[in-house]
């Protein structure tokens, strides 16, 4: 049987995982913007979905075969080794920009709907072709 879960759709899957932890960093950021000795905080998306993709942090539950599927979603640890801390602070050491944080959360945003638009058309392929073999 050949799986679904093919490589472009673990790429995909794994990229939406990046997208929403960079969302959460944004928001962590906007939360804090008030709090003196804050500093801002980034997660690149190509550094982590690489680190992601190599399996550089936990995945969920230990496979014991490779056919075997994880019982959680992606690990929030696995993303703390790539962000990035801005420097440069204010008269309260506090380095959020809340223009850039906003203007970087729309931005994700649009992003991560893209690339759940491209995973929506793989799913709606595997759909096609699955309805016309009736």
């Amino acid at each position: 049987m050949i799986s679904p879960w093919d490589a472009g759709t673990i790429l995909y899957e794994r990229a939406l995982d990046v997208r929403s932890a960079i969302h959460e960093t944004i928001a962590s950021n906007m939360a804090n913007e008030e709090t003196p000795g804050y500093q801002a905080r980034h997660l690149p998306f190509p550094e982590t979905l690489s680190a992601v993709l190599q399996g550089q942090g936990p995945l969920g539950t230990a496979t014991t075969h490779s056919r075997h599927l994880g019982t959680q979603s992606m690990d929030k640890k696995i993303f703390h080794h790539t962000i990035k801390q801005d420097a440069g602070a204010g008269i309260d050491e506090n380095t959020v920009n809340l223009e850039k944080e906003m203007t970087m959360m729309a931005e994700n945003t649009i992003l991560y709907m893209a690339v759940s638009q491209f995973l929506d058309g793989r799913f709606e392929g595997w759909k096609k072709a699955i309805n016309e073999g009736r």
